[in-house]
Parts: structure tokens; sequence; C-alpha cells
């Protein structure tokens, strides 16, 4: 599998992945044309995507997913509730391209698992894509790390997983107080710490890259994600690439071999 992060953060996230014979995205949340233009820098084309999987129904992650799978023809994979609560940022979608979520399924040669995750939308789920005993794994908007997702990440090859908050920085920011209580409850989004205590949860030997996306431009910094992250991770002993995504950039496709 190849995989790119096309960007991540609070104003678009999307990540293409492919295998031998098939293309995916998960989420689409910037613009038709912007995602485009990304694809272009990694020179992959949206006319050759079998399939866009929805996280959730903020438009952070589905802006772009109406106009694409009208536009290209791309299946749409999403649960009922995210369907009902984003219809009118998605916009009519064929009947023949819609897919609601009931259990796992494939495109392809892709396996996709997909299970609940806690964050403040209708419904958020986590994916796993597994192709030729390959795993990555995908969070990029949880709160809280139950015992359902610490299970269904272990033995992946790739983490992609969110590190949205600084604590400090978030405290010390100009946010109104009750979108600082959102963002730290059980259904806002992971910190910087949260990101590296998963990390030692969920490694092992065979995880070779984990991607730490969906960071605040008000409360983190690339350079103090790492850093946290690496601290936790140096203090339990664990050497591992990690790669920062900011939003305003996407990733070079990264193999898994």
């Amino acid at each position: 599998m190849k995989i790119s992060i096309l960007g991540s953060g609070s104003s678009g996230n999307s990540i293409y992945i492919e295998n031998s014979n098939n293309k995916i995205l998960i989420d689409a949340g910037f613009s038709g044309k912007i995602i485009k233009e990304k694809m272009e820098k990694i020179n992959r084309s949206l006319d050759d995507i079998d399939g866009l999987l929805i996280t959730h129904e903020h438009g952070d992650h589905i802006l772009g997913a109406g106009i694409l799978s009208r536009r290209h023809k791309i299946p749409i994979y999403i649960t009922k509730e995210s369907f009902i609560a984003g219809e009118k940022k998605l916009g009519k979608i064929d009947e023949d391209l819609l897919n609601f979520l009931e259990k796992d399924f494939n495109i392809g040669d892709f396996k996709i698992k997909y299970f609940d995750v806690h964050h403040d939308a209708s419904r958020t789920v986590a994916y796993i894509i597994e192709y030729n005993n390959k795993k990555i794994g995908v969070a990029t908007d949880i709160g809280h790390a139950d015992n359902i997702i610490k299970y269904n990440f272990q033995n992946l090859d790739v983490l992609i997983i969110e590190s949205n908050y600084d604590h400090s920085m978030l405290i010390e920011c100009g946010y109104p107080a009750d979108l600082k209580a959102r963002i730290k409850s059980n259904r806002g989004h992971f910190s910087n710490d949260d990101a590296g205590k998963f990390i030692c949860h969920v490694h092992h030997d065979n995880l070779k890259k984990v991607y730490l996306v969906h960071l605040s431009k008000d409360s983190n910094t690339a350079h103090t994600a790492y850093n946290t992250v690496k601290s936790i991770l140096d203090e339990n002993s664990i050497n591992i690439d990690i790669e920062v995504v900011p939003q305003n950039t996407y990733t070079q496709l990264y193999h898994i071999k």
C-alpha cells in the first residue's frame, strides 16, 4: 500500500490510500478544486478513485465529498446518522453511489473495518484499511480512547492519529471557555499527551510509521506536537518514525512494504 495525507486540520481533511489495483480517499473536507490540486501534486487522479470513506459529517471532513462523487462518479461510504446530519453539505448523491455503513466491507482488494469512536458529531467512526496483511488505522477526531479502539488498533503497520492541542496553549488561547471545555471533553479532541500515550499502548515491533494529524492552528504547533509525543515515546523506550502533518501541506506517498 501507499498513503498520502492530503491535509489535516479544522480547515479540511483528506487521506489518499492505494494498493496495486484500487485507490480510495478517507474524507474530503476541502473543496473539490483543492483536492484535485493536491492529488495532482502526488501524480494521482480523482478519476481513478474507487471509493470515498467518510468519518463523520463535520464540514472539515465532507465539504468536497458531494461534488467529488457527482463529478467523478465516486461511491461514498458513510453512516446513515452522518448522512442525515450532513445531507445539506453533501447535496444530492446518486443512490447508486451512496453506501450506508452496516458491516465491514471490501472495496476491490481493500478490506475495510470500521467502528465508533468518541467525538461530538452525530456519529464518528475510525477505519482500519487492510491489504496484503498490512493495516492502516485512521482516527482523525477522537476525544477519548476506550477499550474498543485500543483493541482494534493493535497490530497496525501505520497509525494516523489526532494530536490536536497542547494543554497549556489551549488554556492560554483566546477560545471561549465553553469551546475549551468541549475540546478537552471525552467527545472532543485528542491532546498531544493523549496521542503519545495512545501510541505507547498500541505500539508493537511492526508499527512502522505514525502520522500526527488534525493539529489546532491556535493551540498547537507542529514542533510542540512532535516534541511532546517524542518525549513520551522516549520515556517508554519506543523509537518510531513520527511525521507531523500541518494543515496547509500534504505528505509524499509513503510505501508500506
